[in-house]
């Protein structure tokens, strides 16, 4: 191999070109041996500043002493000391770009790796990540820098201090937002636990250590710390109105890489509230989850009967929805059958191989009540008042408090009902009211209208019935005195017809 280095140095030329052909000999990877060879080049050239510094100084010092005896000019000496300046300046520039090309190499020869990312869910359902990180600097990268160093010099020189470490996705979506490691030594590890404040399937590790900002994307290893999926529920209470159904969405959740089933169930509720589990409105027993299924959606929905025990209406019930192995099925079955309607208590629950989310349901009947009227034509003459009998009935599927019948009068007509309010009224109860009105003394004759509806209460919710109007025909009031003295003389004027022709015909 030929060395060929223009310009003075030539022992340290020499000695460069020397270690460059022994390069194949190291054993060193191509990275390093070009690394290398970049530091021998900035050292090259810095040994070519210093010689060129120094010849320079000597022009100027012997310039300096001609000068002074006055063999040059000043214009002369003035050039030979501003080669020298320009020289230093080179020199100076060379250092400096020496300097940097080693820091750069050793920023090369530090390495962190992230080992493992691992994602699970702890029992109680909380996210969470362990990130692991090693120093897997090489200790060949920094003796490419410095091969006079020795071992215990060239850990000291790629331990790594104040690593801060964060988990993005977008933004920052690790619990705590930042975790610093005060130091990390050449191969030692270290694991941080985050809590992860939205649930993704892949993160960036952005790591901040010497002056680099490093940002290393990674998918998340599903890992378990329990062998059952966990289960949640964001509606878990809920109002169901009887002879309705209701629904809670429930969210399971199973980190692990194998594939298997669980078991779905329900303990707690009354036997006549019949469930199912719905995925994709198609009903499901089991769920299934694999390395691709980490999550399943499920729907739990219950019929409401028409009619429920009395004691079982406007209270909390509270249920669970269950996932566990198929085996375990024999004894949730069992544990149904010991409690019948009766609430199950959590320590039962605990009693099962499974995962549970307790849920609470608030039974709620319905109020409907109506109006009846046998007719709802009714006539009245002037001067007289309407009197009429109604029923109240409630259709609903629960008792109506504060029943009451309501009327929306023509005006100026005044009205009463009798009773003016019922306390309570059973589910198909009946209630009898009489109702007067009263038109206005100038009341003209023609055809009213009269509204009535049913009103009450059904807890803090206000019932009311559709509005029946009954129509009020008046007309004017009969002349008894006028109408008997016209017929008196009709009867009269007919006997007198009667007499006046007999006697004719006696003639």
């Amino acid at each position: 191999m030929t060395c060929r280095v223009p310009g003075s140095g030539l022992v340290a030329v020499v000695v460069l070109c020397l270690s460059t052909v022994a390069l194949s000999q190291t054993g060193l990877t191509k990275e390093q041996q070009l690394n290398r060879l970049r530091l021998q080049d900035s050292q090259l050239q810095l040994e070519e500043a210093r010689a060129g510094l120094q010849t320079r100084a000597d022009e100027l010092a012997t310039s300096g002493l001609l000068f002074d005896r006055g063999s040059i000019s000043l214009q002369k000496y003035k050039q030979v000391r501003n080669r020298h300046e320009e020289a230093r300046l080179a020199y100076e520039q060379a250092q400096t770009a020496f300097e940097r090309v080693k820091l750069d190499l050793l920023k090369t020869a530090t390495h962190l790796v992230v080992r493992e990312a691992r994602k699970y869910r702890t029992a109680d359902g909380r996210s969470m990540v362990d990130v692991t990180l090693q120093n897997a600097s090489d200790a060949r990268d920094a003796l490419v820098v410095d091969p006079s160093l020795n071992s215990d010099e060239v850990r000291s020189l790629l331990k790594v201090e104040s690593i801060y470490v964060s988990l993005v996705n977008g933004p920052i979506v690790g619990e705590p937002y930042e975790i610093r490691i005060p130091s990390l030594a050449v191969g030692q590890e270290q694991t941080l636990t985050f809590r992860l404040l939205s649930d993704v399937e892949a993160v960036h590790v952005a790591l901040k250590y010497l002056d680099l900002t490093e940002d290393r994307p990674v998918i998340l290893r599903k890992a378990s710390q329990q062998d059952l999926p966990s289960v949640n529920s964001s509606q878990f209470s809920q109002e169901g109105v009887l002879n309705q159904s209701v629904s809670y969405g429930l969210t399971l959740q199973r980190l692990a890489d194998e594939e298997r089933s669980f078991g779905l169930a329900v303990v707690g509720l009354p036997k006549r509230i019949r469930f199912a589990f719905l995925n994709q409105n198609a009903k499901v027993s089991q769920v299934r989850f694999d390395p691709n299924i980490s999550r399943v959606q499920v729907q739990l929905r219950l019929e409401i009967p028409e009619k429920l025990d009395a004691e079982l209406i406007g209270q909390t019930r509270t249920f669970y929805a269950l996932v566990a192995l198929p085996a375990e099925y024999t004894r949730i079955n069992a544990l149904v059958s010991q409690y019948g309607d009766a609430p199950v208590p959590p320590d039962a629950i605990a009693g099962l191989a499974c995962n549970s989310v307790k849920l609470e349901l608030v039974t709620k009947g319905t109020g409907k009540l109506e109006v009846l009227v046998a007719n709802r034509y009714q006539e009245i003459r002037v001067g007289d008042e309407l009197r009429v009998r109604v029923e109240l009935l409630n259709r609903g599927t629960v008792a109506v408090q504060n029943v009451k019948a309501v009327l929306d009068l023509p005006f100026e007509w005044e009205g009463q009902v009798d009773p003016v309010l019922t306390k309570k009224l059973e589910v198909g109860g009946r209630v009898a009211v009489d109702i007067v009105a009263r038109p206005p003394e100038e009341v003209s004759v023609g055809d009213y209208e009269l509204g009535l509806e049913a009103q009450g209460q059904v807890g803090t919710e206000n019932i009311q019935s559709t509005e029946k109007p009954i129509t009020i025909r008046v007309a004017t009031r009969s002349r008894l005195v006028g109408n008997a003295l016209l017929v008196g003389l009709l009867v009269f004027l007919v006997a007198g017809i009667g007499v006046l022709s007999v006697r004719i015909s006696r003639r």
